[in-house]
C-alpha cells in the first residue's frame, strides 16, 4: 500500500506531461493562478512589483522564494542584456515562448510580460518547437510527500504488503526535472521579436556664424563732462560693422553733431550761431548674443574737424583761434533686439575724450561771453537702428 502511494505522488510530481497530453488549453495554461518569476540584470522585487497589477489576479511569487509551488503554474524569465529584453515563458504544459524588446527598468520588462501571456492567452504567440520543465520545479523541496507518508500507522510501516516484482516494474518512473530552462533565444523566430522604435529624426539647424555686414542709424544727445559740463548738442550717425565669424567686431562711422545758442552782440541785438561738428571714426570690439538679444562693444579712434556758422554763413577764426580739429577716442556700447531676421532696434551709450594737437579743449566766445565748448570729456547715449545688409540671414526650417 505505501509504495503505491510513493508511486501516485511521483506522478502528480512530475514537471511536465507526456507528449501526446493536449488536454491543457492555451488560455488555461496561460493564465495559471501562480507566476514564477525570475529575473537577471533586473530587480526582481521591483519586477514582481510591478508585474502584480497585470497578471489578472494570478500570485507573482519569485523563484529563489519558492519552498513548495503549485505545479499548475507559469515560469517566467527576464534577462536585461545589452540594452535588450529577453523574456521566456514555460507553461505547465512543457510549451516554451520566447519575445524580445527594448531595454529598460522593471516596468517596462513588466509591460512586455504581460502583453506576451495575453498574447499567448488569444493564441497570437506561436510556441517553440522545443518543450522544457520549470525550473521551480526542480526548486521545490521534496520533503511535504515524505511528511505526508509519515503519517501512516506504525504496524502498517513495519510489515509492508509484498508486491509483485513484475507488476511493479510495469509502473513508468517518471523522469527527473531538468536542473535549469534551456535557452530559446537562438531559436526565435522573426515575427516573434519587438524591436525598439526608430528614434525620431532630430532636425538640427546650424548656427549661423558667417561674417555679418551691418548698417546702422543712430541718434542722441551729446553731454559735455569736463570742462564745462553741460548740453553740446546732438546729432545722427551712420555707422558700418563687419561682424565676424567668432567675437571679433570692426566698425566705422561718421556722424555729424550740431549745437545753436542765442547770443547778444556789441550793440545789444540777438544773434543766433550754430557750431557743426563731423567726427569720422575707425575701431574695433567684440559681440555676443543670447537669443534675439546682442551686445556689441567697440573701442575707436577719430578725428572731427568742427566749424562755426553766424548768420547762414561760416565764420572765419582770429590770429588767436586754433581752428585744427579734434583728435581722439571713444568706447561705445550698443545693447539691441532682433525685432525682425534683418532688422535689430536698441540703445547705445558712448563715452569720448578728445583734444586738439595742442592737448587742449576747444571754446568759443562771442566777445566775453563764452558760447561754445567742444573737446575734453563728452558723453552721448541715443536710438539705434540695424539692418543686415549681407549676407541674407538663413531660413529656419
Amino acid at each position: 500500500m505505501t509504495q503505491a502511494a510513493l508511486l501516485l505522488a511521483a506522478l502528480l510530481a512530475a514537471p511536465a506531461p507526456a507528449p501526446g497530453d493536449t488536454s491543457a488549453s492555451p488560455v488555461a495554461a496561460a493564465r495559471a493562478p501562480t507566476l514564477v518569476v525570475r529575473a537577471r540584470g533586473l530587480d526582481e522585487r521591483a519586477l514582481a512589483g510591478a508585474l502584480r497589477p497585470r497578471s489578472g489576479g494570478a500570485d507573482v511569487v519569485l523563484l529563489r522564494d519558492v519552498a513548495s509551488v503549485d505545479p499548475d503554474h507559469t515560469f517566467v524569465d527576464v534577462e536585461l542584456r545589452a540594452g535588450e529584453l529577453a523574456v521566456t515563458v514555460i507553461l505547465r504544459d512543457g510549451r516554451v515562448f520566447v519575445r524580445r524588446g527594448p531595454g529598460g527598468g522593471p516596468r517596462d520588462a513588466a509591460r512586455l510580460c504581460a502583453s506576451m501571456l495575453a498574447a499567448i492567452a488569444g493564441d497570437a504567440l506561436a510556441p517553440l518547437p522545443e518543450r522544457a520543465a520549470s525550473p521551480a520545479l526542480a526548486a521545490a523541496p521534496s520533503g511535504q510527500v515524505l511528511e505526508d507518508i509519515s503519517q501512516e500507522p506504525a504496524d502498517a510501516r513495519a510489515e509492508p504488503p509484498a508486491v509483485d516484482p513484475a507488476a511493479a516494474q510495469a509502473v513508468p518512473v517518471p523522469p527527473a526535472p531538468d536542473p535549469a530552462p534551456r535557452d530559446m533565444s537562438s531559436a526565435t523566430a522573426d515575427d516573434d521579436l519587438v524591436e525598439p522604435p526608430a528614434p525620431a529624426p532630430v532636425s538640427h539647424v546650424p548656427e549661423d556664424r558667417r561674417p555679418v555686414l551691418t548698417l546702422g542709424l543712430a541718434g542722441g544727445s551729446l553731454f559735455g563732462l569736463r570742462p564745462d559740463p553741460g548740453v553740446r548738442g546732438g546729432g545722427g550717425e551712420v555707422r558700418v560693422d563687419l561682424r565676424g565669424r567668432r567675437v571679433w567686431l570692426v566698425t566705422a562711422g561718421v556722424r555729424a553733431a550740431g549745437h545753436s545758442v542765442v547770443g547778444m552782440d556789441p550793440e545789444n541785438r540777438e544773434e543766433r550761431f550754430g557750431l557743426a561738428r563731423v567726427r569720422v571714426s575707425l575701431g574695433a570690439g567684440a559681440w555676443l548674443t543670447r537669443g534675439r538679444f546682442e551686445l556689441r562693444a567697440t573701442a575707436n579712434l577719430s578725428i572731427e574737424p568742427w566749424f562755426v556758422i553766424r548768420a547762414g554763413r561760416r565764420v572765419r577764426f582770429g590770429e588767436s583761434t586754433d581752428p585744427a580739429p579734434l583728435l581722439g577716442g571713444h568706447i561705445r556700447i550698443a545693447p539691441t533686439y532682433a525685432i525682425h531676421r534683418r532688422l535689430d532696434l536698441g540703445v547705445f551709450a558712448e563715452v569720448a575724450a578728445s583734444a586738439t594737437p595742442t592737448g587742449n579743449a576747444v571754446r568759443v566766445r562771442f566777445g566775453e561771453p563764452r558760447i561754445f565748448s567742444l573737446g575734453g570729456v563728452e558723453m552721448s547715449f541715443g536710438v539705434e537702428l540695424r539692418v543686415r545688409a549681407w549676407p541674407k540671414p538663413t531660413k529656419q526650417r
